[in-house]
Parts: C-alpha cells; sequence; structure tokens
C-alpha cells in the first residue's frame, strides 16, 4: 500500500550515504537498514541513526525483504550489485557515476528491464526546483531554439572535502576526478536539456592538489546530435566557488547562477528577469533537503507516480561521454562516442 513505510537498505556508509540516510528519514516514510563493510562507519552510522538493521556484507541481507535499495558505494562497485538487486526484483537508485568503464553496464542494464523494476540514478540536480523550471522554459521556447551551452562548475573541493586524498576521488579506478565525478552532474544536466551527445574533445590535468591520482582541471566541447554545441569548465583549486550555466537561443539566453535563474532577450547587459530559488536558505541544508526531495521522489515512482529522475540508459550515455573525454585528451584528437559505445 502506498501509505504503508517502505523498507529501504542503504548500501555503503560513507559521506553520500550518511546525506540519503537523512534524507530518507526526513521523509518520514521509510525505515531504514544499512550494508556497512568498515565495522567503525557501521559502528557509527548505527548509533546516530535509527535503523532496523546493520550488515557487514550485502550478502547477509535478504534483498528480497526491501522495498527499495539505494546504492552508494564507489562507482566500481556498482553493477555486481545493480545485477544482485535485478536478481532479487529490488528496486533501486545508484548512486553517480554509473560504472567506471562500460564493461558489463549493458548486461546489466538488459538484466533490470527484464527484472521490470523501477532504477534510477542519482543525479541529485534533476530534483531542484531551479533545474527544472530552467528545462521547462528552454522546452516551452522562452529562448527560442536552444543552440549553444556554456558551463563553470568550479570551487575549493578540498575546503569542503578534506579528506579526499583518502576517497574514491583521489582514484580513477574508483570513479573520482573531475570529469567522471564532478563533470559528470554537467554532463546529466546536458543530457536532459540537449538530448544526445556525439562528438567530444577535451583537455585535462592535475593542477593542483596534491595526494591525488586524478585529474582536478577539465576543458571539454561537446556536440549533441540535433547540432547543438556545448563548452564546459571545471577545476577543483580555486577559491571562488562558481556554479554557472548558460543556454542561448535564437531569442535569448538563460543563466542558472548556483540557485538563481536569469533571463534576458536584449542586448541591454541587464537580465529582465531574476529569481533566486534559495533566497533565505543556507547553501549546505538548501543541499541537504535535496536529498529528501530525492527520496520523496524515489517513494512516490514506487506508488507508480512519474518522476525527472536520470534512467540507466541516460547514465549510460553519461558514462560514455566521460569516457570519451579523457581519451580524446590521451588521442589528442575529437571522439566520436560511438567509438567508445
Amino acid at each position: 500500500m502506498a501509505s504503508d513505510m517502505r523498507k529501504v537498505l542503504i548500501i555503503g556508509a560513507g559521506g553520500i550515504g550518511r546525506r540519503h540516510i537523512k534524507g530518507y528519514l526526513e521523509t518520514g516514510r521509510a525505515t531504514l537498514s544499512v550494508v556497512e563493510p568498515d565495522e567503525a562507519k557501521r559502528a557509527a552510522i548505527a548509533s546516530e541513526f535509527a535503523l532496523a538493521a546493520a550488515y557487514s556484507d550485502l550478502e547477509s541481507a535478504n534483498l528480497t525483504a526491501f522495498d527499495l535499495a539505494v546504492i552508494c558505494t564507489p562507482a566500481n562497485h556498482h553493477v555486481p550489485i545493480m545485477e544482485a538487486c535485478a536478481t532479487a526484483k529490488l528496486p533501486f537508485l545508484v548512486e553517480k557515476p554509473l560504472a567506471v568503464s562500460l564493461n558489463g553496464v549493458d548486461a546489466a542494464i538488459t538484466l533490470v528491464e527484464r527484472a521490470g523494476i523501477l532504477a534510477r540514478v542519482g543525479y541529485i540536480r534533476r530534483i531542484a526546483p531551479e533545474v527544472r523550471q530552467l528545462r521547462s522554459q528552454i522546452a516551452d521556447g522562452k529562448i527560442g531554439t536552444l543552440k549553444l551551452a556554456y558551463l563553470n562548475s568550479s570551487q575549493e573541493f578540498p575546503k569542503y572535502r578534506p579528506d579526499y586524498r583518502s576517497t574514491y576521488y583521489s582514484r580513477p579506478e574508483m570513479g573520482g576526478g573531475a570529469i567522471l565525478d564532478a563533470a559528470s552532474h554537467s554532463f546529466d544536466m546536458l543530457i536532459s536539456i540537449m538530448g544526445e551527445p556525439v562528438t567530444v574533445g577535451a583537455m585535462y590535468d592535475r593542477l593542483a592538489l596534491e595526494g591525488s591520482e586524478t585529474e582536478d582541471t577539465c576543458l571539454i566541447s561537446i556536440l549533441f546530435a540535433n547540432g547543438t554545441m556545448a563548452n564546459l569548465t571545471i577545476n577543483q583549486f580555486q577559491k571562488r566557488n562558481v556554479a554557472r550555466a548558460e543556454f542561448i537561443g535564437t531569442a535569448g539566453n538563460l543563466k542558472l547562477d548556483h540557485a538563481t535563474l536569469n533571463f534576458t532577450d536584449d542586448d541591454s547587459g541587464h537580465w529582465s528577469e531574476s529569481r533566486d530559488f534559495m533566497e533565505g536558505m543556507v547553501p549546505m541544508q538548501a543541499h541537504q533537503a535535496r536529498f529528501t526531495i530525492q527520496a520523496n521522489t524515489m517513494l512516490d515512482a514506487l506508488d507508480g507516480k512519474p518522476d525527472p529522475l536520470a534512467t540507466l540508459q541516460e547514465a549510460r550515455t553519461n558514462l560514455a561521454l566521460a569516457l570519451a573525454a579523457k581519451r580524446s585528451w590521451i588521442e589528442k584528437r575529437f571522439i566520436d562516442l560511438a567509438e567508445v559505445s
């Protein structure tokens, strides 16, 4: 019944797992259990939150006894866990990126499709009200025909994750870095608005963050199947926190600056419309609140309601784009996504 408390299994109790735990508890619609192999983390989570159970490994949890799984492990573990959920016919939300390579991804997606279960990917900005408004206005033709996008998502990452050296972020084989980890959020926005990417060119390097084996900077250019183009810049060491996405059409521009959505259709140098969707809110609290929105969206989706969350196929396209961008700089040429897919 839709009114029943849902049994949710959080798989992985690291930083992102804690956000999901808080989000689902805040809904008041779920009882939570956790899978966490690290004994200290497992004990800390169990003492901090009201959990139904805490397991040391996935095999100890009876997956068929749950209504939903939330996969919060490093990305190199996602594919086998998705397969386990599909085998148990357990709906799930998997964190981004979908994986670290395309090996096994298509087989896992096929298994999920055959199981007929709900499966979504945790691109949290999909449910942000400012992003949904941006997408709606572009779809409604507010800026005419969309042609071009410029995105810059840059910040002092160690300020927000001082432990980055000891996390998945510093290891490319676990899905870390400016492309697989950070840029995938921007890729998701572009894919949801501009459609299927077909060609990509990139430059990237580790310019500043010591103790990491991954790139902290990338410059990426993308061509989409409908002829639109996008340019994305990311660095993860600058002091100023920038989150800007400008979409340019034949009749105007829309710019999302953090949570402020701006519009203009003239060359006056001023935005004719502007709305801050986080006015009066503390940024980190607002970010955590999105996990509650996402949790409610997934619980609603279990009841058959439509949702805007990223699908496995969209996340597969996202991953292919990231892998093509990495290959582009290695081979010093533009890469067609068909080459990596």
